[in-house]
């Protein structure tokens, strides 16, 4: 497990022990951390935490439910909105930046499923749109594979 994770699992701990209130903030290193592993295919790793991440949020449920939604929404607007097709077309756009912000969403859509906090239809729905926009053009075709998951990362 990462630092990074260890450190945010550790403060959901923290939170929980004195009924604090998680927020976005706290929750997207989580969502990162755990989607990451399950993107690299490090299934125990990813359980590992999500075991850890359950029994803290056990106590928080709501309001962790509440902070991963928020969080998705806001990554997931990002996303929608680097696929504008005001943009797509111009030489500056940068392709890479999106594909980036694809797989993140991507790995926080997977740790979000796996702690069984769903997205919410419209928000889907929305990601969909903004995938088959991406796909639609000849600069990405090759680099947006049908599953997003499988985006490389763009480093």
């Amino acid at each position: 497990m990462s630092a990074e994770l260890e450190a945010a699992i550790a403060f959901l701990e923290s939170l929980a022990a004195r009924r604090g209130r998680p927020t976005r903030h706290d929750a997207r290193p989580i969502l990162l951390g755990i989607g990451e592993r399950l993107l690299e295919g490090d299934t125990a790793a990813a359980d590992a935490a999500s075991t850890r991440v359950g029994a803290a949020a056990a106590e928080l449920r709501e309001a962790f439910e509440e902070a991963v939604r928020d969080e998705l929404g806001m990554a997931a607007t990002e996303y929608v909105r680097s696929v504008d097709p005001r943009f797509l077309d111009l030489p500056a756009y940068d392709l890479a930046y999106t594909l980036e912000t694809r797989r993140l969403l991507e790995a926080r859509l997977r740790a979000s499923e796996r702690l069984g906090v769903p997205i919410e239809a419209s928000l889907a729905a929305g990601i969909r749109r903004a995938d088959d926009r991406l796909r639609a053009q000849p600069r990405a075709r090759d680099r947006f594979p049908s599953d997003p998951g499988r985006i490389e990362r763009m480093r």
